[in-house]
């Protein structure tokens, strides 16, 4: 079996990577990774010489990004949620398989398309009754989709003939903890609280910090990647198309109590002179603080039936965020 994989140094596709290559043998799948340069290909060959093969590029190399989709019968594009001409490629390369062959494309892509509505009206720091479920709600999840030309890499996947290319969508939330991937091991959002905190000299909240956001441990993710890539290696035909949308997440909480512990364990450490959130952040001051920062005053919760039923039986055990016993600087 071949797999090919993009984002092998990167926060979530190096743990996808990790936890793939540590359950499937080596003696029966390949894992081809794009990577960009030389030093990143012997990173990642390094830690898994058993079962990676690399090919230097970038996701703008159509060409490449075709061929390696034509040879694999996986294809786990987790480098970018919106480079839609890399997805473009992969399309083509999927499509050219001959007659009767079916192709598996594992897609990550962002529950941001769920704060569409809220960020266009300016709504933000506000408590949300608003739930979604990967199981139950699936046709509204695909009639957002559809409504927003901008999501194009989502309308794609959602469009393929599951006759032909079996897809799965993965709309990941706030995901934090340490990775064990052979590139970047850190998340990105609670760090740029952090940055942010640090910087100010202060905690501090985006508007009233009601908001919440469902979250997920990185490697709890990694399981979620690996039941996929099992699923499609044992060619279940069910789990796919408009039944592979996937929400995963197992807990959440609001923006501001993120800011709250972040600033209490910069003052246990004693990076800020107070524990206390007293300062205030509009729309404007939070995208200067960080990219797309409009995003953390929106709220996003769903509810990952489809995920722990099929891929964890529905025993997931929870991983915290141990903000307290972590170094911030």
């Amino acid at each position: 079996m071949r797999i090919f994989l993009t984002g092998a140094t990167g926060y979530v596709g190096g743990q996808a990577l990790h936890s793939i290559a540590s359950s499937f043998a080596a003696a029966s799948t390949i894992i081809s990774c794009l990577v960009r340069d030389k030093d990143k290909a012997q990173t990642v060959k390094d830690k898994y010489p058993d079962h990676v093969q690399t090919v230097i590029g970038d996701l703008g190399d159509g060409e490449l990004m075709e061929n390696e989709s034509l040879q694999a019968d996986i294809v786990l594009h987790l480098a970018s949620t919106n480079h839609l001409s890399s997805c473009q490629a992969i399309f083509k390369g999927l499509s050219k398989k001959p007659a009767g062959s079916i192709s598996y494309w594992i897609q990550m892509s962002g529950a941001s398309l769920f704060v569409i509505p809220q960020i266009k009206e300016g709504r933000y720091g506000e408590a949300s009754d608003e739930v979604y479920h990967d199981l139950g709600d699936t046709e509204k999840i695909l009639a957002i989709i559809r409504k927003n030309p901008s999501r194009s890499v989502d309308n794609l996947i959602v469009s393929q003939d599951s006759s032909k290319i079996r897809t799965a969508l993965v709309l990941g939330p706030l995901i934090y903890g340490q990775g064990a991937g052979p590139g970047n091991q850190r998340s990105i959002q609670v760090p740029e609280i952090v940055k942010t905190t640090l910087n100010y000299g202060e905690g501090f909240r985006f508007a009233k910090g009601l908001n919440r956001w469902s979250s997920i441990h990185v490697r709890d993710l990694g399981d979620l990647f690996l039941h996929l890539a099992k699923a499609a290696q044992n060619e279940k035909a069910h789990g796919w198309n408009k039944e592979g949308i996937y929400l995963p997440a197992n807990g959440d909480m609001a923006f501001g109590e993120v800011c709250e512990r972040v600033a209490q364990a910069a003052y246990d450490q004693k990076l800020i002179k107070s524990p206390k959130v007293e300062r205030t952040i509009g729309v404007d001051e939070a995208n200067e603080a960080t990219s797309a920062g409009a995003i953390f005053g929106a709220p996003m919760q769903c509810l990952a039936l489809r995920e722990a039923s099929r891929c964890w039986g529905g025993n997931l055990q929870l991983r915290r965020l141990p903000l307290r016993s972590q170094k911030l600087s």
